[in-house]
């Protein structure tokens, strides 16, 4: 093997290692990404389900249909700022995972780019390596 061989196998296997790493790297930021929406979904029930609750121990005393719409209407204004909420996180997880999708689609292009390119290489390289071979073959028959 020579020189060239060895330095375009060297230069292939350490972008296969930084491409691994890149990968990684995305999947971590990725993972954090989720889970701090997760822990703000969760935050976000907790103080709903807090929030309900005062609503209906503020209500001591029901002596009325007033009273009774008084807290039903607290409800549907929490239920319907945790559902607006809610709305809102599912969207930016899913502008998460499209982000995710498009840093993962460039870097396998660019790998993908890389592999044409050292493919090309690697003929070039071996059809040299076999043309040696074969003019040194001939030049033993000659002799």
């Amino acid at each position: 093997m020579t020189n060239e061989t060895i330095n375009l196998f060297t230069e292939i296997a350490e972008k296969s290692v930084a491409t691994i790493k890149e990968v990684g790297e995305l999947n971590l930021r990725t993972f954090e990404a989720l889970a701090a929406k997760q822990v703000e979904i969760v935050q976000n029930a907790a103080e709903t389900g807090a929030q309900q609750s005062a609503a209906l121990t503020d209500i001591k005393d029901i002596k009325d249909i007033n009273d009774i719409n008084q807290a039903i209407t607290a409800q549907s204004e929490l239920a319907t700022s945790f559902a607006d909420q809610l709305s809102a996180n599912v969207n930016q997880i899913a502008d998460i995972f499209k982000s995710a999708q498009d840093e993962f689609t460039g870097l396998a292009d660019k790998v993908l780019a890389d592999a044409k390119v050292n493919a090309e290489k690697v003929a070039s390289i071996s059809k040299d390596e076999v043309e040696k071979a074969v003019k040194a073959a001939k030049d033993k028959s000659a002799v």
